[in-house]
């Protein structure tokens, strides 16, 4: 009888344990690769662009980079970033890719950046849209020149990142 009970205690035990497990991964959200598979998948969703795009990781430890490239100031709470940017020429044109540390408040990433990247960060353009959202562990900010419109929007751009992560997307800006 006591063996039942324990068994009993230790089947309804896991079976809690897998449940609140599952809710928790189920609600968190995300992206389970790499940033740079991230881009890649938001322009597979997003589809062509006439743009030679480089993306690349950014270094965290250079501040002017990251203040330059993501509006960001404090990376304490960054795991990683990434940019996507045409390769030549003056081109109002950016992605920026954050992954936040574990407990780390994405939303909040997400809006330094787009409260704090210079829109005119490039020679002779600016970009005159932008946004910015996070799902999970990812931020997101996105702006381009209204002289890209035909091709990409921040509008088409959010839809492949929502379409691209796991989970609830918020818009912040």
């Amino acid at each position: 009888m006591k063996r039942i009970a324990a068994l009993t205690l230790v089947f309804v035990l896991a079976l809690g344990c897998f449940a609140g497990c599952a809710a928790q991964e189920k609600t968190s959200g995300g992206f389970d690769g790499t940033l740079e598979e991230l881009a890649a998948k938001i322009y597979e969703n997003h589809g062509a662009l006439e743009l030679r795009l480089m993306t690349m990781e950014m270094d965290l430890s250079d501040p002017d980079a990251m203040r330059y490239n993501a509006g960001l100031s404090d990376v304490s709470d960054v795991s990683e970033a990434l940019i996507s940017e045409p390769m030549m020429g003056s081109q109002a044109y950016s992605l920026v890719l954050v992954r936040v540390k574990e407990g780390a408040d994405a939303g909040k990433v997400a809006k330094a950046m787009f409260d704090n990247i210079d829109t005119r960060k490039w020679i002779c353009v600016e970009a005159d849209t932008k946004t910015a959202a996070y799902c999970g562990d990812i931020a997101m900010f996105f702006m381009v020149g209204s002289n890209f419109s035909e091709q990409v929007t921040t509008q088409t751009m959010l839809d492949a990142f929502k379409a691209s992560v796991s989970g609830d997307v918020t818009v912040v800006g």
